[in-house]
């Protein structure tokens, strides 16, 4: 197993496509991060004052982008193979295909990790960037770094676990364009709306899953950013992380035991 955890580990550092979502969450965390605390807070923009605890804790959340990028680099692990061709020597290299899937699983938590990382380190910089530039003192300073100790842990546990979601979702539907698009329309649109409709349902989705992991606060706001003020009553983060580990766990069982089990030359 460890030879297959060492194996999954270089291909990840060595495709392209593992680069390219850390640039685009640096990139989208810094751009969004640069909106919440710079713009102007008056007049149709309804912001909480700057310098308060409400106002860091907007500014972090845009760290919550995080979970849904390491949602899709999970995807990309596991689809990527089928797409370019690479499943037949894996396979050949590693005959016991559940075995393949569960060192992808291991390894796409490490994966979830480091965006979660790069995305609060573009988002701290810029809450330190936000006080320098006259927001407050040292109070400030003390009342910024509180927000980021509450929010960042929470993003960063559901980022990690939404890793293994991607790798157990792509292991059920192996072609990478349908996974990324059924991963992202579902967390986009047709949870909002179940949650919605159902909140009883709602609350054990992937979304308000993460959703419970990510802060306190995220009872207040859609996940990622996505939609208005949920209604859903959120789980406490401990089953938040079971529900999504369970998710990873139970799709990728199922895509063991059917899509990769298939003819795949």
């Amino acid at each position: 197993m460890n030879r297959l955890i060492r194996s999954e580990v270089f291909k990840l550092r060595t495709v392209w496509s593992t680069w390219l979502l850390v640039g685009l969450t640096a990139v989208l965390i810094a751009g969004l991060s640069a909106l919440v605390a710079f713009v102007p807070h008056h007049g149709a923009v309804n912001f909480p004052a700057k310098g308060t605890a409400a106002w860091f804790d907007d500014l972090f959340s845009v760290m919550a982008l995080a979970v849904d990028l390491a949602l899709v680099l999970g995807a990309i692990m596991i689809t990527s193979e089928f797409r370019h061709k690479t499943v037949t020597p894996t396979f050949l290299a590693e005959p016991r295909r559940g075995r393949m899937a569960a060192a992808k699983l291991v390894v796409a938590l490490g994966g979830g990790l480091t965006l979660a990382v790069v995305a609060g380190a573009v988002a701290l910089v810029y809450g330190l960037a936000s006080v320098a530039t006259g927001v407050g003192g040292i109070a400030t300073m003390g009342t910024m770094l509180t927000e980021f100790r509450h929010v960042w842990p929470g993003v960063a546990a559901a980022a990690v676990l939404y890793g293994a979601y991607g790798v157990g979702l792509g292991a059920l539907l192996k072609n990478q364009v349908v996974t990324i698009v059924v991963a992202l329309v579902a967390l986009a649109v047709v949870e909002p709306i179940v949650g919605a409709a159902v909140p009883s349902v709602g609350r054990w989705l992937p979304g308000y899953a993460a959703q419970a992991l990510e802060s306190v606060a995220a009872s207040a706001r859609m996940h990622a950013g996505f939609g208005a003020v949920s209604s859903v009553h959120l789980l406490v983060w401990w089953a938040g992380a079971l529900v999504i580990i369970g998710y990873g766990v139970v799709l990728a069982a199922l895509g063991s035991l059917t899509t990769l089990r298939a003819d795949v030359t």
